[in-house]
């Protein structure tokens, strides 16, 4: 009688394919994404060097200029070839075909003209010609003179033959044409995904703003007739708290559909939203709160309801009953440029609850979707064990 004996393995765990997915997509992609431009700059010009460093390079050029003049000898009988962009594009072709034993040389070669085409567009393009009117007439000089440096940087290298072709004008040419090319077409579809999300989120707004309507609604409501018996009682500290509030929640309810609001609106609502925090806390030795605002009235535009949720995080996480603290909140328009300050103490965590920082990055989401070039915006704990928010917009 034959008996099997069944042997128990232990289980070993497979990486499956949905993990390894998720982790190149929320780890290798992010990564390469962040960072491919300044490898690329750093590797590709180091393997060239290494690369063109070789005995092989004295043939080489005598390979490329024997090349050269056979070409200049055919275009000296086929007029239709003396065309300066048209020589470049040979020359480009037949120092390319130089390479084809060493396809890595070939690679770092285009590597590198994606490379500068892209930094041209980050930070020439992107920085200068979307910016304003004077970014436009800045860019165009700064491109005239890249033009000419550049083609002056080829003339170098290529000496007198490339001077008697015309070469180092037509690659300038060729590689200015590539870069503004391809920085309008990036420019169109950066704003089409940016339109597509600023959409989106107007879209998802409008939604939450119908499904809590009648909340507010009754809360305002409910706040005048609190307001009115509060004066028939005579107590007119809370009949001015009442007030304030009830004005809060008329703006949020009327300005959180807009995209833009006035000015002069805004300061208001943040006046009245300031004021009873000051009110809800008790006036103690401990406690510090410096307001300072200025606005030249000029007319100019903001997104409804972008400052309070700073105010509210200052307050919120800088004032504490039992330690000293203090919160100090700056904001002056001038010529239609905010700057916004804030600065508070950091009370011990343990009397606070735990933040998440949504407030934070909703705020910069909503900066970098409506003023694109326009603010910057920094914030974070500082070497004085303070907690400082700063930003400047151009309206």
């Amino acid at each position: 009688m034959n008996t099997e004996v069944l042997v128990e393995k232990p289980l070993t765990r497979s990486v499956s394919w949905p993990k390894l997915k998720s982790m190149y997509q929320q780890t290798v992609l992010p990564f390469v994404a962040r960072w491919w431009l300044w490898a690329s700059l750093l590797l590709a010009p180091a393997y060239l060097t290494y690369f063109y460093s070789q005995a092989s390079l004295e043939e080489r050029l005598k390979i490329l200029t024997k090349r050269i003049e056979n070409y200049t000898a055919r275009v000296a009988k086929d007029p239709r070839k003396k065309n300066s962009s048209y020589r470049a594009g040979a020359t480009i072709g037949y120092t390319m075909r130089l390479t084809t034993d060493a396809p890595i040389a070939t690679m770092c070669v285009l590597l590198m003209i994606v490379v500068f085409i892209e930094l041209y567009y980050r930070y020439v393009f992107r920085r200068l010609f979307e910016s304003d009117r004077i970014g436009q007439f800045v860019f165009v000089f700064v491109s005239l003179l890249f033009w000419l440096l550049l083609a002056g940087t080829i003339a170098g290298f290529m000496g007198k033959l490339g001077d008697s072709l015309d070469l180092p004008w037509g690659i300038a040419n060729t590689f200015m044409l590539l870069a503004v090319g391809y920085s309008f077409v990036s420019s169109v579809n950066h704003n089409r995904k940016r339109q597509a999300q600023l959409l989106q989120q107007k879209t998802q707004a409008e939604l939450d703003s119908l499904k809590a309507q009648v909340n507010p609604h009754f809360l305002f409501n409910s706040l005048n007739n609190i307001y009115g018996t509060a004066l028939g009682e005579d107590s007119p500290r809370t009949a001015e708290s009442i007030r304030q509030l009830a004005d809060i929640v008329r703006y949020v309810m009327e300005e959180s559909r807009k995209d833009t609001t006035d000015v002069g609106r805004e300061l208001r609502f943040l006046d009245d939203y300031v004021e009873l925090h000051r009110m809800r806390i008790p006036r103690q030795d401990n406690i510090t709160i410096r307001i300072e605002t200025h606005w030249d009235e000029a007319p100019a535009q903001i997104l409804p309801l972008l400052l309070n949720p700073l105010i509210e995080n200052a307050f919120k996480y800088g004032i504490s009953m039992q330690h000293s603290c203090f919160v100090n909140i700056r904001l002056f328009i001038e010529n239609r440029v905010l700057t916004f300050a804030t600065e508070n103490s950091i009370v011990p965590r343990k009397t606070l609850e735990k933040g998440t920082g949504l407030g934070l990055n909703n705020v910069k989401k909503r900066l970098a979707l409506a003023y694109p070039g326009r603010h910057t915006f920094e914030g974070g704990p500082t070497d004085n064990g303070t907690f400082s928010v700063q930003l400047m917009i151009r309206l």
